[in-house]
């Protein structure tokens, strides 16, 4: 494997699952010592059949685990490693199916703000006995979670009417976009790999130019809809997110936000539960409030 980043990215997934590195190489057959220059990219001849049993053992294909590893530019690895609250963004992130493009603006972001400041935490409270690190909490969703673009019961025959739907309610609002433009990010991001994320879940996102902030809606289906282009992966439960093309790292850390929301099964309870578009606009804003604070 010659690209630098496999190492870290199977360290980086193996911790998303909270595999300790002991077990994992324990169920690989292979020595902890092993493992771990495999992980500090010290170990480059990994046969095939190795890679396929790493990717089915973090609950990715071979093509994620590879894609993922080639995408993550080396000055992000320096970066997750001086950074604990970088590295806990993003498995946080991985673990809830985003995808290697979703985190290729991080090398812009590095570019223009070197200092940690930017980086957000988007991981859960700890519990336990486990002592907590100070928290520095991104803004909430209220700041970007627009309530005209929160709607429940849509019936839609496919994602495309879903994306065309959404793509209209945005440019009503906002007059500097055009349809097009949304529709033609939401679609091309999408065939990169799909935003599914599993559990009736879906986050399709965009890039767009020149927006004030970000913009983020959310969709409860009537009826369940196949989201992947093979038909696959039926979801009722979307949101979307459209960010700033030359403002990455908020984008990102939206999408993490939502994930993190997402990743719990409560919440999807009470979206479901949601009888109007207010309650569900409402509803989001209560969890993900919620989940800063612990309760």
């Amino acid at each position: 494997m010659q690209s630098i980043a496999f190492g870290p990215t199977i360290r980086l997934l193996r911790q998303a699952k909270g595999v300790s590195l002991r077990e994992m190489a324990r169920r690989l057959g292979v020595s902890p010592a092993f493992l771990s220059q495999i992980e500090a990219g010290r170990q480059h001849k990994i046969p095939k059949q190795r890679i396929v049993q790493v990717a089915g053992m973090l609950g990715v294909s071979e093509g994620y685990l590879l894609g993922t590893a080639r995408e993550i530019h080396p000055d992000v690895l320096a970066f997750l490693r001086e950074t604990p609250e970088a590295a806990e963004f993003m498995t946080t992130a991985m673990k809830s199916g985003l995808s290697a493009e979703d985190f290729a603006g991080l090398r812009e972001a590095l570019k223009d703000r070197p200092s940690k400041a930017f980086v957000r935490r988007a991981t859960a409270p700890a519990t336990g006995k486990r002592k907590k690190r100070p928290t520095r909490v991104p803004e909430d969703l209220a700041s970007y979670l627009d309530p005209s673009l929160c709607v429940t019961g849509l019936i839609v025959q496919n994602r495309n009417r879903l994306f065309q739907r959404f793509a209209k309610m945005v440019t009503k609002k906002h007059k500097t976009l055009t349809t097009d433009l949304v529709l033609e990010r939401l679609e091309r991001r999408e065939q990169k790999s799909p935003t599914i994320v599993g559990g009736g879940v879906a986050i399709p996102h965009a890039f767009v130019p020149s927006l004030d902030k970000p913009i983020v809606g959310a969709v409860m289906l009537k009826r369940s809809l196949p989201f992947a282009p093979n038909g696959d992966g039926r979801v009722k439960t979307v949101f979307f997110a459209i960010g700033d093309e030359n403002k990455p790292q908020f984008h990102i850390t939206i999408l993490a936000r939502i994930a993190r929301l997402c990743a719990t099964p409560e919440f999807l309870d009470a979206f479901a539960a949601a009888r109007t578009n207010r309650d569900l606009y409402k509803t989001i804003l209560a969890w993900d409030k919620r989940i800063d604070s612990g309760a």
